[in-house]
């Protein structure tokens, strides 16, 4: 081989390693893509979003805040299945995530699964009491107490004392009597009335 197609060779072979790509096909990290999501998610692009949080998921498996992200893009385009997938596969990661219990407890409730939805619901307040969803800061420890009022009211064996426990946490001032008829009625317009506020 000559010299000159030996230098060529090496040449070759430094920009073939410079130029490495990942399993997606650019040089993103799966901290990038997820970053790059919850910005798409801030923008409400939530099917960018999920494309990017999926690709972060194929980079790595283990990253949590990836399922994270597509468990809310998907509950954001009602697709809560898809979403409880995201956030059960999160939490195998990340068990403690209250941000991922709160998802996974909205989830639930859209798909009337109340028993689930109070057990996530529940374990987000045990883990903060005060907790606020970071990516959206609007969805607070409030919206689970009001989910819980709501999960205990829609069972088939509805829990009225429950509900009303939860609703009082949101707002202190009301009550009614739910041992009665009129008494649960009340406690049902109450939580729409507070659910079309928030």
């Amino acid at each position: 081989m000559k010299l000159r197609d030996l230098l060529f060779l090496m040449i070759l072979v430094v920009l073939l390693a410079g130029c490495q790509k990942t399993e997606t096909g650019t040089d993103e990290s799966a901290s990038q893509l997820t970053t790059d999501g919850w910005a798409a998610y801030s923008a409400r692009n939530y099917a960018t979003a999920i494309t990017k949080f999926s690709a972060a998921t194929n980079l790595d498996a283990s990253y949590a805040d990836a399922y994270n992200g597509l468990g809310w893009s998907n509950a954001k385009l009602n697709k809560p299945q898809s979403a409880v997938s995201s956030f059960s596969t999160g939490l195998t990661k990340s068990p403690n995530n209250a941000d991922m219990n709160a998802g996974l407890a909205f989830a639930y409730n859209a798909e009337k699964n109340y028993a689930q939805s109070i057990a996530s619901g529940l374990a987000v307040l045990s883990v903060n009491a005060d907790w606020q969803f970071a990516r959206d800061t609007s969805v607070s420890s409030a919206d689970i107490h009001l989910l819980l009022a709501e999960d205990y009211f829609s069972q088939t064996s509805p829990d009225y004392l429950h509900s009303l426990q939860e609703v009082q946490v949101v707002d202190p001032a009301f009550n009614a009597d739910v041992m009665t008829v009129a008494g649960q009625t009340a406690l049902g317009h109450e939580i729409e009335l507070l659910r079309s506020q928030v």
